[in-house]
């Protein structure tokens, strides 16, 4: 028998060779590819356990062979939910069921329309939706006063989409139904001639006579001939465009836009320039909105008491304003803001000096989308109240609140896109380059399909996330084992709350990841899957990291899978992003998700390594096995309950037969007499102590074989080195 020692220091010499080699065994490939092919096909536990390779195969995964038999057992495993700390799974002492039960979905994936970082998503771009709508306003009217003096005929400038639709929408007209000849023979009709096409437009009801007034709005809008060529070198004079300009940033937007608060400040700097009376602003409906807003007051507020209040004398005590009771402050702060008399005129220019307009225009800019905003917010409490109560898309578009909010929140008008498309849009598999929504090129529309999650049927699906719901909860669950390890109070008490902030910030951050580029800009997620796999996030570098989310899983030559360790891998596939770093939705339906697809794969590997090299020396297979579970112990209660762990144990400390016959607290006090459990936390310690173990364990199988161990000494079987590493060890030094 080869030396336990020398036999584990071969095989690790190149871990990652003698994996391969494993793996390229014919019935190991065999058995991995069926795994591979078939899992995704398995819906239930019946199917699953009835189909005994694929069952074996996971079972051996996880170490688990000699309960391969007690498929009765494994089924209420499986069938454990996991978030009840009192189902059959959590409360065997034996953590392996836990983690084979978290490997698989049988327990369905909670389904909702929207996450709360979804919806939160949503609402966000739906307070931009202002801002947004803002900035196109001020390009469109840009590109548009560019362009109108270009033209120099009527079809010149229809040809235009985009300046054609500006000037569609400015007249109500629908861009998507409007009729070509139609607004032409408008734009080319002569007004003054009662027999021209603008003036024969039918006005014997209601809806006609709207339809043809707005008609001569457009046509006295434009300076075209009958002909369809300007007039005067221009399709509009300065004022037309002005006017046009004013009333597209006024009227279309479906918001108070800063755009339309600046157009309305200039137009009061205009004209309270001119004014004498103060009816000429109570009189001028759009003075009056502007100062009625600009001073925080709804439409309640009569003009009659705006007057009364600028017609004040201040120095009067039976003036209007200093007989106004509890309001006499607030009334007084606006006479002072306007110099009427008591009859409530005054000269041209003095209506207002320019400080007094400013503190008036400065409470506009404060005020003038208070509506709008009392409005938004309103939408919004509704729209978190009921996102959650959606199960079905057609609840959704049956919804106006919801839908209103969606749209603006991506800019599309309700126009664009009939239900038929959305509906194909949102119930598009993001993850087929042939779907409906990635063949319709519009990122709009793309953006609000990745903020819902719906089925190809439009039933609620399991969100898309960077992790699935279970790798969350295995993540959260590993990182607090790796973190309060063989802690005892007070410093216990004070790592637990940090592992409760850090896990909190983890469980928010991780469901608003889109991209791989998102993942690695925010090391701290990172460290906190990596600390979980029981990795030293400092000794793991950021381009390191870059490398291996831009390597490709299914290339077996790419980075990730030529990393000697395979949790660097593991890291890689619990996360839901391809090689190009885009968020990919694991495939519907299936059992296992691709993280824990590959640790099944990982774990078959390794168990059948040290499965194998079990044949030829146990003792290596006891080395392979606790240098694995090392990371994962947290109590001495942890040895004690695995028979392989317990072995190591026993032996390396030279523990008699009678020890596993002491009461339980007996055996636990010498584990921690014998063992200082914190030094499982450290490689080196733990390479020392099978260093250790495998001596123990050849002189104990010398001992049983008659003095083999000398024999291969005298033969030279053993190498000078190795004979220093023992003598070092069994000396104790």
């Amino acid at each position: 028998m080869s030396l336990t020692l020398v036999s584990l220091n071969n095989i690790q010499k190149d871990i990652t060779k003698t994996l391969k080699q494993i793996s390229s065994d014919k019935q190991v490939e065999r058995e991995t590819a069926y795994y591979k092919a078939n899992i995704g096909k398995i819906t239930s536990i019946k199917d699953f356990l009835a189909n005994d390779r694929l069952y074996q195969y996971a079972m051996k995964s996880f170490g688990m062979e000699d309960m391969i038999y007690a498929k009765g057992f494994m089924r209420k495993v499986l069938e454990s939910d996991l978030t009840d700390g009192n189902s059959f799974a959590n409360k065997l002492a034996d953590d392996r069921y836990r983690k084979f039960a978290l490997a698989f979905n049988f327990n369905s994936a909670t389904t909702a329309v929207q996450t709360s970082a979804q919806t939160e998503d949503v609402l966000g771009l739906y307070d931009q939706s202002i801002v947004r709508e803002d900035d196109q306003v001020r390009d469109d009217t840009r590109y548009f006063q560019a362009m109108i003096g270009t033209f120099q005929t009527v079809d010149q400038m229809l040809t235009n989409e985009r300046v054609r639709s500006y000037i569609l929408k400015n007249f109500g007209y629908d861009a998507d139904r409007y009729s070509y000849s139609h607004i032409r023979n408008i734009l080319t009709s002569d007004l003054a001639d009662p027999a021209s096409y603008v003036n024969s437009l039918p006005t014997t009801t209601a809806a006609q006579s709207t339809e043809k007034q707005r008609a001569l709005n457009l046509a006295n809008a434009f300076t075209f001939n009958t002909d369809g060529t300007v007039k005067n070198g221009a399709a509009q004079t300065e004022a037309q465009t002005a006017a046009l300009i004013e009333n597209y940033v006024l009227t279309v937007p479906s918001h108070k836009t800063p755009s339309a608060a600046a157009v309305n400040r200039l137009y009061y700097d205009t004209k309270i320039r001119t004014v004498t009376s103060m009816t000429e602003i109570t009189g001028d409906a759009r003075m009056w909105e502007i100062v009625r807003t600009a001073l925080g007051k709804d439409s309640t507020f009569l003009k009659a008491t705006f007057e009364n209040i600028v017609s004040s004398d201040l120095n009067d005590p039976q003036s209007y304003v200093n007989t106004a009771g509890s309001k006499k402050e607030e009334y007084a702060a606006i006479a002072r803001l306007f110099n009427f008399d008591t009859s409530g005129n005054t000269t041209a220019g003095n209506a207002q000096t320019s400080t007094q307009e400013n503190t008036l225009l400065n409470g506009y800019n404060t005020h003038y989308d208070d509506v709008d905003e009392e409005t938004r917010n309103i939408m919004k409490t509704s729209y978190k109240n009921n996102i959650g109560t959606i199960t079905t898309i057609d609840k959704l578009f049956s919804n106006s609140t919801l839908m209103i909010v969606s749209l603006a929140a991506f800019g599309i008008s309700r126009d664009e896109y009939n239900l038929t498309e959305l509906r194909q849009a949102l119930t598009s598999d993001l993850s087929d380059p042939k779907s409906y929504v990635n063949t319709k090129g519009d990122p709009r529309l793309l953006k609000m399909a990745q903020d819902f999650n719906f089925d190809a049927k439009g039933n609620a699906a399991a969100p898309r996330m960077a992790q699935t719901e279970s790798t969350i909860k295995e993540v959260a669950s590993a990182y607090a084992i790796q973190k309060q390890r063989f802690l005892k109070s007070p410093e216990l008490d004070t790592v637990k709350k940090k592992v409760e902030a850090e896990t909190t910030y983890y469980k928010t951050e991780i469901a608003k990841l889109k991209t791989a580029d998102e993942l690695l800009k925010n090391r701290r997620l990172i460290d906190f899957n990596l600390v979980a796999l029981g990795l030293d996030p400092a000794k793991i570098s950021d381009d390191t990291l870059k490398k291996l989310f831009k390597s490709d899983l299914n290339d077996p030559k790419s980075f990730v899978n030529t990393q000697t360790d395979k949790r660097l891998k593991q890291l890689v596939s619990s996360f839901n992003f391809d090689a190009k770093g885009n968020l990919i939705q694991s495939a519907k339906g299936s059992v296992q998700d691709r993280g824990h697809m590959q640790k099944t794969l990982d774990g078959y590997l390794q168990n059948e390594l040290e499965v194998r090299q079990g044949e030829e020396n146990p003792g290596v297979r006891f080395a392979l096995y606790f240098q694995r579970k090392a990371q994962t112990i947290t109590s001495a209660y942890d040895i004690l309950g695995d028979t392989a762990l317990l072995e190591v144990f026993k032996t390396t400390f030279s523990m008699p037969d009678q020890f596993s016959s002491m009461k339980i607290e007996q055996q636990k006090a010498i584990v921690e007499k014998k063992l200082n459990l914190a030094d499982l936390k450290d490689p080196e310690k733990v390479k020392k102590l099978i260093q250790r173990f495998t001596v123990m364990y050849d002189m104990k199988q010398d001992q049983a074989q008659g003095g083999a161990l000398s024999v291969m000494s005298a033969s030279g079987s053993i190498s000078a080195d190795t004979l220093f590493t023992l003598s070092q060890l069994r000396t104790g030094r």
